[in-house]
């Protein structure tokens, strides 16, 4: 009882949180049979559909990139295991499980830790790799620490809450404590576990979602709450950033973060283990890099083009935005293409002789009246009016937009006529000349002797497989920044807080 009502009474202070008692990941909500799929059905398709949650280690776009240790995992074994990868933002960690259940996706990721409570309905797959729940508390007064100069200088002028004069260092400290945790995770979980074990009461506010972990971390910082309690290693890592954080005690036994599928798809299930066996080299290195590489992470959270806070894909976002109009085109779309040209670099050069932040060929550049082609507003406006003339080539030959749209985006990479080609082949073979993946398949075919020298066939060899991987890669990124940035004129909060 004693516990229940200090849960009660912090929730009151704060409306916007509530207190959680069985430490689960997520709501007790009506529960609906999982849709049937299992990896014969993910075979079938060539699509393996991740749902993740943001955050700054498990999957987040970084400089038009998108990164996280749970992200390249599953790209990895989707890579290994011939398939495309399709990665869904699940941005209310609550609903998580269901969405998984309901078959949205086929594999869900974001620092999941098993949770005994849905066993029944979820299946875990084996350690990723392994944590603990950590207490963060402040080490100095704001005043004395040392913070960054870049992004968190707005710390400075925040009123720090009183500092101890001296740290919690052991768990018994904790008592009479109010440490402030995630909803429905680990760490939450474990401080209930240690109320049991205390003669006195550690006051546990549970914040509900969005709010995530890092964010929590940041207000210790700011000093708007004084303790709270995650991730060990995400805690030190983010120590990198805040140098007013201290990381200590530990509370309870480390936990396994891993994967989840449906209960119902055991084949799947089976492949990732085993994956997952096979790679511990590949997965300690993904490790490495997101957890104790503090270098790294320090350059990605302090840059302004760390997408998933920022909002900002590069430093010519506004000149893609305008230019994006003059096509009726998303503007995340265009910022998908330039990456993929040029990774937003306007001095790049291909070995084919392509130049500029959307890599025109020099005859391109100077048709479409480009005479510098590494200034990004010649090489963008040149771009533009070589597109509208793709767009307007194919616009009665192929009636479905979003397929006309392949077309497009093929033909920029690799010329109109190889691509027409690839269309006489697939009506020669039976296909459909209109629908973009028929003709993808014999524009594949363009790199071999007896296709390329077939009598339909007018401009000779072609390497098939850079347009088709341009395509794919062009609108698999574009539905990345879908998830991270949003469509106006204002790049600003374009992801969950944390």
């Amino acid at each position: 009882m004693m516990r229940r009502i200090a849960i009660l009474t912090a929730a009151l202070v704060a409306p916007s949180i509530t207190a959680a008692c069985d430490g689960r990941e997520g709501p007790r909500a009506a529960r609906s049979a999982p849709i049937e799929r299992d990896w014969a059905h993910i075979e079938q398709r060539d699509t393996l559909v991740l749902l993740a949650t943001y955050n700054s280690t498990s999957y987040f776009l970084y400089r038009g990139q998108p990164m996280g240790l749970e992200y390249e995992t599953v790209q990895a074994f989707a890579k290994d295991n011939g398939l495309e990868l399709r990665t869904v933002l699940v941005r209310n960690r609550d609903e998580m499980f269901e969405r998984l259940r309901a078959g949205e996706g086929d594999v869900l990721a974001g620092r999941v830790v098993p949770v005994r409570d849905e066993r029944e309905r979820i299946a875990f797959t084996a350690p990723l790799y392994r944590s603990a729940a950590a207490i963060v508390q402040q080490a100095a007064p704001l005043a004395q620490a040392g913070l960054p100069s870049g992004v968190d200088s707005i710390l400075r002028a925040r009123q720090p809450v009183r500092v101890r004069a001296k740290e919690i260092a052991t768990i018994d400290q904790l008592q009479g404590e109010r440490v402030h945790v995630a909803q429905g995770t680990a760490p939450q979980a474990r401080l209930i576990e240690l109320n049991d074990q205390l003669t006195g009461d550690v006051h546990v506010v549970a914040v509900e979602a969005p709010v995530a972990d890092e964010a929590l971390i940041r207000r210790v910082a700011r000093g708007e709450i004084a303790l709270t309690a995650t991730h060990e290693d995400l805690a030190r890592l983010t120590s990198a950033r805040f140098e007013n954080i201290s990381v200590q005690p530990t509370v309870g036994d480390s936990f396994p973060v891993v994967l989840a599928v449906r209960e119902n798809s055991p084949q799947l299930l089976e492949r990732l283990n085993a994956w997952i066996g096979e790679n511990e080299q590949k997965i300690g290195e993904l490790y490495q890099k997101y957890f104790v590489d503090r270098r790294g992470y320090r350059e990605r959270i302090e840059s302004e083009y760390l997408t998933s806070e920022t909002g900002r894909l590069s430093p010519f976002d506004a000149l893609l935005r305008q230019a994006a109009a003059q096509l009726g085109w998303d503007w995340r779309l265009l910022a998908s293409q330039a990456y993929q040209e040029s990774r937003f670099d306007p001095r790049a050069q291909s070995w084919a002789g392509a130049q500029g932040l959307l890599q025109l060929m020099p005859a391109t550049a100077r048709e479409n009246g480009v005479r510098d082609p590494f200034d990004p507003q010649q090489n963008v406006a040149g771009s533009i009016r070589f597109t509208r003339y793709l767009q307007e080539y194919w616009a009665d030959k192929i009636p479905d937009p979003e397929q006309r749209l392949r077309f497009v985006l093929a033909s920029y990479n690799t010329g109109v006529g190889h691509v027409e080609d690839a269309r006489r082949l697939t009506a020669k073979n039976g296909g459909r000349d209109t629908v973009w993946s028929d003709v993808a398949y014999w524009l594949l075919q363009k790199s071999r002797r007896p296709v390329y020298t077939d009598p339909v066939v007018r401009y000779g060899f072609s390497r098939g497989l850079e347009p088709v991987t341009y395509v794919s890669a062009v609108m698999d990124r574009f539905a990345h920044y879908r998830e991270f940035v949003r469509p106006g004129a204002d790049p600003a909060g374009a992801a969950p807080e944390g």
